[in-house]
């Protein structure tokens, strides 16, 4: 028996995520108790050893401190993962990735973080090379009291699966109260790098 939320369930889109990561958690435990030689996902699995850059756009620190939280957290799963802050990046380094997880506030009018403005910028030139080569997911941070709430996570996503790159997991995006949307992220994350 396989767990699930209705698709009409009357939860909003972030709130469906984070249920969605807790039932997918709590049939791999029903999964593992029916067939105990399959691994779990305290263990390492095949996630085990994959290269993982986390980026991070960021003005108040927030995304610096959850990219450091979630690289510990793939690190004790056996990956390797590096951060790096956005200001540092070009697209160009973008095709010598094969997993970036971005994690990306939105600034004022819907505007990328000060140390993400240049990589924002050229990302979105016609100039941006192809990536057909990289898996990636957005984690976005915002405000949905302003008007363009998480308009840069958004950027980033649509512009990244425009260039041809393969989404891990759908963009995840946080009002204020982020803790639970981004261990909901997380859980995908484990289980999409999984699957790869």
């Amino acid at each position: 028996m396989k767990l699930t939320l209705p698709e009409n369930a009357p939860f909003s889109c972030s709130q469906k995520m984070w249920i969605k990561g807790f039932l997918d958690g709590i049939n791999s435990t029903i999964q593992q108790q029916s067939n105990p030689s399959q691994p779990s996902l305290t263990e390492p699995s095949t996630a085990s050893g994959k290269s993982i850059t986390i980026a991070f756009g960021s003005q108040t620190g927030t995304a610096e401190s959850l990219s450091k939280k979630l690289s510990k957290k793939l690190n004790s799963k056996g990956c390797i993962s590096s951060i790096r802050d956005l200001a540092s990046m070009t697209p160009d380094d973008l095709k010598n990735i094969e997993h970036l997880l971005l994690i990306t506030s939105t600034y004022g009018d819907g505007e990328p973080p000060d140390n993400a403005a240049t990589f924002h910028r050229l990302l979105h030139e016609e100039t941006a090379p192809p990536l057909n080569t990289l898996a990636y997911s957005v984690l976005a941070l915002g405000d949905s009291s302003y008007a363009e709430f998480c308009k840069c996570g958004r950027d980033f996503d649509q512009r990244l699966a425009a260039l041809g790159a393969k989404r891990i997991t759908p963009i995840v995006e946080c009002d204020v109260d982020y803790d639970d949307p981004f261990e909901s992220w997380t859980s995908q994350i484990e289980l999409g790098l999984s699957a790869a």
